[in-house]
């Protein structure tokens, strides 16, 4: 059997805890560390926030269109 992989707490978990606001203020700190020192984690922040945005964009349209396809089949068959 193979010994345990360490978890290694990367850049892409700390930006994506922040995006969902599920970041605790010590992994916070972490984050904004690793974003002065690394162009390259900037640069991915922005990667993650669009695509972020885009995300809650569709689902929010899709939730919407699941709620009005209820309602109205409510209305129909009342």
């Amino acid at each position: 059997m193979l010994p345990e992989k360490p978890r290694r707490e990367d850049t892409t978990t700390l930006i994506w805890e922040y995006l969902e606001g599920e970041i605790s203020p010590d992994r916070a700190e972490q984050l904004s560390r690793t974003l002065a020192e690394q162009a390259s984690a900037r640069e991915q922040l922005v990667e993650s926030a669009v695509l972020h945005g885009m995300l809650f964009d569709y689902f929010k349209v899709e939730a919407t269109q699941a709620d009005d396809k209820k309602r109205k089949g409510r209305s129909s068959a009342a």
